[in-house]
């Protein structure tokens, strides 16, 4: 929807000189908030520029360069337990710094086999300002991202772009993004390799869509390989108002389904993932020409046939301009957990008019059909400037704002949920065009998106870097203790894309992986406080009783288990799963629980531990 990506930000332009210290001003920020920018597309990247033409200087910026940058590992914490971040470079360069329009699909580690892990990168090389090579670098890992091989171009010569990644049930990577490999015209198309890791792709190239290139893919595998129809994918019509959806139904020859257009904007703002049973969802920004109203909403959309037919889109998100305005502009994720669909998107400062501010205070959100409350209205805020501070965008626009680009992710046995996402900061670099460097922020959930913990910086700060386009992994790994949740990220010595903010300098954009590992104990609310080893399993009468609107349940094990702890109430009904076959350690544990969601009344925990199964009974009272 070409008419509404050519969007005008009205505002006024904030006076040159403002001085910059260790952080600005609320008047500074206000200033800087109502800059205009005109969004335009330019090929096939969307950009940003101030109307009047001018750029932001006098901000004192940091001039840094690149090191040699080993692996590198810290721990962060936010108020809860250390999070042990470690990251790792895996060999790409890049000055073609654009990875995406939307948020990014760059990575995904094998479920089955979790040593591995794949990646994509766009690259042009340097000295190439007109990115006239512009390849898709492939990188693999065996090991769970300890080390990184490249190991082929997908494909080889031809330019392509705005790349994503999936896998299927085989562990076999597959590749999407638009180039012309086999003729015009520029189109998405899909390269599936013969072993996992080895870069022998077979072209998988769909049919044009009435004479047209539709590019910007999506793409997602369905649940076996053994199905008619072997991986779903959406693509858009430059300059039209036209997206569509398909479905592939080999994995070594072109052979696909019918075109189904339907009310999704275009370039990347949708997100495809599977769920454990087979369906396939589509998350969307709507394209309002369909139907005007719909400006700045988000829809969701159900497959139960493997791609082939989708439900009646549902709309899970309404922007309202007559209270805060704001509104989805192009960073959105999806997966399942289960079957359960879980969904994160930006929101920001719109109008009717089709404008955005980008340096106002905007939010993250997050929706699943488990949360309380109806549609649209039933989407939560995880993240927004009150959590991670009130950090203007400004300078090189590369359509990005005080929060966006979110990626969802989850663990491989389903109790965690991880959200990553951009955020600017404090500090400016670039010569020509003043742009503060970008900062990855995370959160995570243990209670399947109920409740998030409190967004954490996870990059590191010294030396000053730019880091961009986080994608996390749709299913990570975990071990007897911990939770992993695996990145990839663009870092930069220059903020503000190369693509979008030339006059800034040339500078190699490098592709890192980041491995956040967090104590299980943190996310899923079981704390040891006890070494003591009771010399029988033991389940205890909860404290406070009666509660409201928080308890704690304490139990002992004497050896290690897998626990499940569930609330029932007076009827039997299971109305809350606190630990679900959780591994815990031997010791006195206990578990706060919190029933703010719940009416007064008679329930009853049920604990299982192995073979021991025990009940209590508590009371509410509010």
């Amino acid at each position: 929807m070409l008419k509404k990506i050519l969007l005008t930000i009205l505002v006024f332009v904030v006076v040159a000189n403002i001085s910059f210290g260790q952080a600005l001003t609320n008047a500074q920020k206000q200033q800087l908030a109502r800059i205009e920018y005109r969004v335009k597309m330019i090929g096939d990247a969307l950009v940003g520029e101030r109307v009047d033409g001018k750029s932001v200087k006098g901000f004192n910026p940091i001039r840094v360069t690149w090191d040699n940058l080993g692996p590198k590992r810290i721990a962060v914490s936010n108020g809860y337990s250390a999070w042990t971040i470690t990251y790792t470079w895996m060999g790409g360069t890049t000055i073609y710094d654009l990875q995406s329009n939307g948020s990014t699909q760059q990575i995904w580690q094998d479920p089955v086999t979790p040593d591995n892990i794949h990646s994509v990168l766009t690259h042009s090389p340097p000295g190439d300002p007109g990115f006239t090579v512009r390849l898709t670098k492939y990188y693999f890992s065996s090991d769970r991202g300890q080390t990184w091989s490249f190991v082929a171009d997908a494909p080889a010569t031809i330019r392509t772009g705005f790349n994503c990644i999936t896998g299927t049930s085989e562990g076999i990577e597959l590749i999407g993004n638009h180039g012309n490999n086999g003729g015009n015209p520029t189109r998405s198309q899909f390269y599936y390799d013969a072993i996992a890791g080895l870069g022998s792709f077979t072209l998988l190239d769909p049919p044009a869509y009435q004479t047209n290139g539709y590019i910007w893919p999506r793409v997602v595998a369905t649940l076996n390989v053994n199905l008619t129809n072997k991986f779903v994918f959406v693509g858009s019509i430059n300059g039209q108002d036209t997206t569509l959806r398909n479905y592939g139904t080999s994995l070594s020859t072109s052979s696909f389904g019918t075109w189904t257009a339907f009310n999704s904007d275009q370039a990347e703002t949708y997100s495809l993932a599977v769920s454990t049973s087979g369906k396939i969802g589509i998350l969307y920004k709507a394209n309002d020409v369909w139907n005007p109203a719909d400006y700045g909403d988000v829809y969701f959309i159900e497959s139960t046939d493997n791609g082939s037919t989708f439900s009646t889109p549902l709309k899970i998100f309404k922007c309202n301009f007559s209270t805060d305005s704001l509104g989805m502009i192009r960073g959105l994720s999806l997966v399942y957990n289960g079957d359960e669909p879980k969904a994160v998107f930006e929101t920001i400062k719109q109008t009717t008019e089709g404008n955005y501010f980008p340096g106002a205070p905007a939010k993250i959100r997050f929706w699943s059909t488990n949360l309380p409350g109806s549609d649209p209205n039933r989407s939560i805020v995880i993240a927004d400037t009150s959590m991670v501070g009130w950090h203007p965008n400004f300078g090189v626009n590369d359509v990005f704002s005080t929060l966006c680009r979110p990626s969802i992710g989850r663990s491989q046995n389903g109790q965690a949920l991880f959200c990553v996402f951009m955020v600017p900061s404090d500090e400016v670099g670039g010569s020509a065009d003043t742009t503060p460097y970008r900062d990855i922020w995370a959160t995570a959930s243990g209670d399947n998106g109920l409740t998030w913990k409190p967004p954490i910086k996870i990059n590191f700060t010294t030396p000053r870097r730019d880091w961009t386009y986080p994608s996390v992994s749709p299913t990570n790994d975990q071990d007897a203790n911990n939770f992993y949740f695996n990145i990839s990220v663009q870092v930069d010595s220059i903020p503000g894309s190369y693509v979008n903010g030339q006059a800034n300098g040339e500078s190699q954009a490098r592709n890192y992986f980041v491995r956040v590992q967090i104590p299980k104990n943190e996310l899923i609310g079981v704390k040891n406080i006890s070494s003591e080893i009771p010399e029988n399993f033991i389940l205890y009468q909860n404290y406070p009783n009666p509660f409201n609107p928080t308890t704690v349940i304490k139990f002992g094990l004497n050896t290690n288990a897998n626990v499940t702890l569930k609330v029932y109430d007076i009827t039997g009904k299971e109305v809350a799963t606190l630990l679900n076959n959780v591994f815990v350690n031997a010791g006195i544990n206990e578990y706060t629980f919190d029933a703010s969601n719940l009416p007064s009344g008679i329930y009853f925990y049920s604990i299982q531990a192995g073979d021991f199964k025990d009940t209590k009974k508590m009371m509410l009272i509010k």
